[in-house]
């Protein structure tokens, strides 16, 4: 290799040879030596620019990877050629196995003409565009994400942020759920007052009527009983419109369940044709309740499952111990509940109307003689999120309705004596899940 780069050089400068002045060669040499340290600078500001390059690869990737929100990158199909962790976790998909997939299958059927409308805007050039979906209820919870999508310089790709306001919307939820009670409250603490005046002279009066009937005047007597007995269903009424519109001081104490269970069921069943079967094991742990209001709160589920079942059947009442590990799981912090669940035999709930089970004066039930007043859920839902607890419930149109109530646990603590874990208060939440044909709430 030495002797062909000689050859060539002589090639190249024929009048190049060995008889060069010694000025020449330390000429040579000079330039030679400069040459080198030119090169070892050059060679250094590449490694530093390599280096400066990996830097921000690095940081790039951080940033892209694990990112809050989700990155990624579609073709006109939908499909995925680039995605991110957060991206991927969102999905519920690996990410190697999420490219290539198209989005669209990953999103609830009712959405994907949205996405597919998005898309179209976002290629025809129209700027930034968004929409808001479902994904696919397959994992724990339901998520919604909203789609923030612009087409590339090219307009071959399309960059899409996915970011989950699943959160935001239940916080909205409870910011509304908060302004209705808050509004029921100050209605109903206006005309409580009112109404038990009104009711109270009416009863006084009625009384006075059934001493003034004549024997044999059974038609009127009978009527006049229907309404005593309308009137104190009245009275009953204002009864909950004032535990509506006050907000007592809760005074809760570690209380085994079963008790107040029992006597709440037999309270709320009594003279119906609905029977009622227990689940109450013993190991379940006592619940940190005031035990006046989660007895209203009992009554006035079974009350309304007695409702759904006016020609009577079987009520299945079970308590367990839960432990609620992930953060937002049955609307709740984590932590140990036992929880309450009372299933009826009804013709369940429509999936449009489950939604609106817990709003003030809201009712599934015909209005009219004792029924559709619409406040025994309202009533269930604020006293058990006081003790910072969640309603959950589970319903299948023909089937019947479930609802759960979790109450917080109290757990033994090393010297034997009671104790509970810190929690937040849970807040009920509405649901669709999708196969099974019910709805969470």
């Amino acid at each position: 290799m030495r002797q062909a780069a000689e050859a060539r050089l002589k090639e190249q400068h024929p009048d190049a040879g060995p008889d060069r002045t010694e000025a020449d060669t330390q000429r040579l040499v000079h330039e030679l030596q400069v040459h080198q340290i030119e090169l070892e600078l050059q060679n250094e500001e590449l490694r530093h620019a390599r280096d400066d390059v990996e830097a921000t690869m690095e940081k790039y990737s951080d940033l892209y990877d694990f990112a809050p929100v989700g990155y990624l990158t579609l073709d006109r199909e939908g499909t995925i050629l680039e995605a991110n962790l957060a991206g991927a976790t969102l999905l519920g998909v690996e990410r190697a196995r999420l490219i290539a997939s198209r989005l669209g299958h990953f999103l609830a059927a009712g959405d994907r003409p949205a996405f597919s409308a998005l898309l179209t805007q976002v290629f025809a050039g129209r700027g930034r565009e968004g929409c808001e979906v479902k994904l696919q209820p397959d994992g724990p919870r339901p998520l919604t994400v909203w789609i923030d999508a612009e087409a590339t310089a090219a307009g071959r790709e399309c960059r899409a942020v996915l970011t989950d306001i699943t959160e935001r919307q239940r916080a909205e939820a409870d910011r509304l759920l908060l302004q209705k009670m808050e509004a029921v409250g100050i209605l109903a603490g206006s005309l409580a007052q009112d109404y038990s005046n009104l009711i109270t002279t009416i009863l006084v009066n009625l009384d006075m009527a059934q001493t003034l009937v004549r024997p044999g005047e059974e038609f009127l007597a009978r009527r006049l009983q229907e309404a005593e007995q309308a009137t104190l269903r009245a009275q009953d009424l204002t009864r909950r419109l004032v535990t509506v519109a006050r907000r007592d001081v809760l005074v809760r104490k570690a209380t085994p369940l079963s008790g107040i269970i029992h006597a709440s069921v037999q309270a709320a069943l009594n003279g119906s044709l609905v029977r009622c079967e227990y689940s109450l094991p013993e190991s379940v742990s006592p619940a940190e309740v005031d035990v006046r209001q989660i007895g209203l709160a009992i009554r006035n589920v079974v009350f309304n499952a007695r409702e759904a079942m006016p020609r009577g059947g079987v009520l299945t009442v079970r308590t367990e111990n839960v432990v609620v590990r992930a953060p937002g799981e049955a609307a709740l912090p984590p932590g140990a509940y036992v929880r309450l669940s009372i299933t009826d035999q009804g013709g369940g709930i429509a999936r449009e109307a489950l939604p609106k089970i817990f709003d003030a004066c809201y009712s599934t039930k015909p209005r009219g003689d004792h029924q559709g007043m619409g406040l025994g859920l309202t009533i269930c839902q604020a006293i058990v999120k006081e003790h910072g607890g969640a309603v959950v419930a589970e319903s299948e149109v023909g089937v019947g309705t479930t609802l759960h109530l979790y109450l917080p646990a109290v757990q033994t603590s090393e010297d034997g004596g009671p104790r509970t874990g810190d929690r937040g208060q849970g807040t009920a939440r509405t649901e669709w899940r999708e196969g099974a044909g019910r709805m969470k709430v």
